[in-house]
């Protein structure tokens, strides 16, 4: 699924393509994909703005907004040169802009909605908005009998972060991914979020990973993940102390992280 970086990468490249332009058609290809919540026609509205919250992408019209969640598979593509071979929704915007989106698995979704909270409401804050501090993640972490891992993947409470920097973070900040969130010291939680932010930062430069699926809206691939220490490096020597990466399945998800030099706190 992309994470905030991919999605970050996509709004770099759309947000100076598509604002300010008019929707002129919209043809949706796959029902569920599309659902106009205001029920009122889309066509006509003129998109005035092009942000994100998490893995949300989010485009403010002159009447409503529409939001984006690409979820495991779902690819924004302007003007590609060939027809997407799994098209859900083909948006064609005045002076020729055409923004397809092209999803293998058919779980993405586009909401046409007066409020944004109608779709977020309960998405806590993006991993990297400046109001985000050490001081409120630390607060957040104490208030959770969570294991990490599963706070960490939970959208509620910080919005972007997926099982790819998740567990990238928690490996550069050596804390293992079956520490208690409460458990945690106020030193290793301000490490872990410095890293979280040099993790997504430096993903963003480097255009985002590409797994399987991921493409950014020219169609290019990100290279993020030829930089991965624990990623699906399972059975590789750790690059700090040389113990082999282990995988294994926490908070339902697989997990890396090295067994020696990431610290369990209160299990």
């Amino acid at each position: 699924m992309p994470e905030l970086p991919e999605v970050e990468t996509i709004i770099r490249e759309i947000r100076p393509r598509i604002t300010g332009r008019l929707i002129k058609e919209l043809d949706v290809f796959w029902a569920k994909t599309f659902e106009n919540r205001l029920q009122i026609p889309i066509v006509g509205r003129r998109i005035e703005q092009v942000s994100r919250l998490g893995k949300y992408i989010l485009i403010k019209l002159d009447e409503g907004n529409l939001i984006i969640h690409l979820r495991m598979s779902g690819q924004i593509l302007i003007n590609p040169s060939v027809k997407p071979s799994h098209m859900r929704v083909l948006m064609r915007l005045e002076n020729g802009i055409n923004m397809a989106f092209n999803d293998v698995r058919k779980f993405g979704r586009w909401y046409f909605v007066q409020s944004l909270n109608e779709v977020v409401k309960k998405v806590g804050m993006d991993a990297l908005d400046p109001r985000f501090t050490p001081v409120l993640f630390a607060e957040l972490l104490k208030k959770s009998k969570m294991g990490i891992k599963a706070f960490l993947l939970s959208q509620r409470y910080i919005a972007g972060l997926g099982n790819i920097y998740v567990d990238e973070s928690l490996f550069r900040s050596r804390i293992h991914p079956l520490s208690v969130s409460a458990k945690i010291s106020r030193k290793a939680a301000g490490h872990l979020f410095e890293e979280i932010r040099n993790v997504l930062t430096f993903a963003i430069e480097h255009m985002g990973s590409t797994i399987s699926d991921f493409r950014d809206a020219n169609g290019k691939v990100g290279n993020a993940q030829n930089f991965f220490y624990v990623y699906q490096q399972q059975g590789r020597p750790c690059v700090r102390c040389g113990t082999l990466i282990k995988k294994q399945k926490i908070s339902g998800r697989g997990t890396h992280f090295c067994p020696d030099c990431q610290k369990k706190y209160g299990r």
